[in-house]
């Protein structure tokens, strides 16, 4: 970690720290307006270091420690609705677990506006002191094809305003037409890329799609000599190496892969499964019931809309999910994938698939063994079968259980194509693990406010 971003972090967690308990203080101060009673001040003290340790390893698990220059303003802000949730019940747990008296009911409803309010003002503070302070990083992208003209048009158009695009090497110009604005000097020259990138200068060199391997090298080494950070899009393979583990035969180092079917870790994924499962279908039941009544009173036909999917090794699953449109709405057109304003969803069922609502059933299919809680979203038959087509890769995405969620719906966005969430969903399958399962259950709670990516 850089110097500078340890520094701001180490800032950041001392004020979360210091702002999540004065949240708290607040929340007593505008209860009690005469003054906090001893007894609940004292007891509040005795439970501070749980609630301080828990709030600073829940922001680690929401990336609030990360890079926050390359985060959408309205993110951070969405971040903090299910993290001060959280926060807050877990703070009841505590004094419950711990006898404490600290807490009345009307100081948890007073903290949730409290706590969300200051956290947001002074995350917001932290992040424009950042920019104030903070200079924008130089890039090189280097790379052939489309892949790397989108990469170039994301680094443009999206929040990574701390970038700026001072070198481009690609091999046809024309994927970039479509770009408003190119202040950025452009090469499609490949020959002696190291001798070349050892021209420039820069912070940060982006290694893109379709380089071959001398190419990579070339890019990698001139990165090395010259102090660079190195992002690199991954290509397929590349994402297989990602889970690899060091071993050792005899004096030779070698890099082990582990097939996902093969991991143990599959027993202890379906257990957590089980329990989760169990517990969030007597949890939403307040969410679930009044949702049963609405779809069956606003239009005919099933309460649940049953479909066939693709699952872990290509086998064919029944999907439960809230119908959230008209009753057989296919049966002139065949599979069709939902589009935006798409007229064949009723209104509830508008308001089901913004909240999500309409996949807690799915829990349905956990429980049963089809589905995890955690995995590659599963695709109708018709799809895969094209995507398998355009896509030679898209086959290893069902080494493991399909999921309700995962990592390419928590990161990706309505109209992200099918390339990038294979490259996400081939990546989940090698970093999986309990935390890493808990991280996306964490993201998801946040994705569901967050309108542009919620469908």
């Amino acid at each position: 970690m850089k110097t500078k971003e340890l520094i701001i972090n180490t800032i950041r967690i001392i004020g979360d720290v210091i702002f999540v308990n004065l949240s708290f203080l607040l929340a007593f101060k505008l209860r009690f307006t005469g003054g906090i009673p001893t007894q609940n001040y004292n007891d509040y003290l005795n439970i501070i270091p749980y609630i301080s340790i828990f709030s600073v390893l829940l922001f680690q698990m929401y990336n609030l420690y990360s890079n926050q220059l390359k985060r959408r303003l309205d993110e951070v802000f969405y971040t903090f609705i299910p993290a001060t949730f959280i926060i807050v019940l877990f703070t009841g747990a505590v004094t419950y677990l711990t006898h404490s008296l600290a807490f009345p009911r009307s100081v948890y409803l007073i903290s949730f506006p409290a706590l969300f309010v200051i956290m947001v003002s002074w995350r917001y503070l932290t992040i424009a002191l950042e920019r104030l302070i903070s200079k924008k990083e130089e890039i090189i992208v280097v790379g052939r094809g489309e892949n790397t003209a989108k990469l170039i048009k994301n680094i443009v158009h999206s929040m990574h305003k701390s970038y700026n695009i001072k070198d481009v090497i690609i091999d046809d110009p024309d994927y970039l037409k479509d770009l408003d604005y190119v202040d950025f000097d452009l090469f499609t020259d490949f020959n002696n890329l190291e001798e070349k990138l050892m021209e420039m200068e820069a912070d940060i060199i982006f290694v893109a799609s379709n380089l071959n391997e001398a190419e990579k090298k070339d890019a990698f080494y001139a990165a090395l000599e010259k102090g660079w950070e190195v992002s690199l899009v991954p290509e397929f393979y590349e994402i297989m190496l990602s889970g690899s583990r060091l071993e050792q035969i005899g004096e030779m180092p070698v890099f082990e892969i582990v097939p996902p079917q093969n991991s143990i870790g599959f027993f202890f994924k379906r257990l957590t499964d089980i329990f989760l499962a169990s517990i969030g279908l007597i949890l939403s039941l307040p969410l679930t019931l009044p949702a049963a009544i609405a779809v069956k009173l606003e239009s005919r036909g099933p309460l649940f809309f049953k479909q066939e999917r693709v699952s872990r090794r290509g086998e064919k699953i029944e999907v439960y999910k809230f119908r959230t449109m008209v009753n057989n709405a296919e049966e002139n057109t065949g599979p069709v994938l939902a589009q935006k304003n798409d007229s064949r969803i009723t209104k509830i069922g508008k308001f089901l698939r913004k909240t999500r609502i309409d996949e807690i059933p799915q829990l349905l299919n956990v429980l049963k063994g089809d589905m995890s809680l955690v995995g590659p979203r599963p695709e109708r038959p018709h799809f895969v079968g094209q995507f398998e087509k355009e896509i030679p890769n898209y086959k290893y995405r069902h080494f493991i259980k399909t999921g309700i969620t995962g990592l390419a719906q928590v990161y990706g966005y309505y109209d992200t194509d099918a390339e990038d969430k294979l490259r996400m969903d081939l990546l989940y399958a090698n970093k999986r693990s309990f935390v890493f399962d808990l991280k996306i259950l964490l993201e998801t709670l946040k994705v569901i406010f967050m309108g542009h990516k919620a469908n």
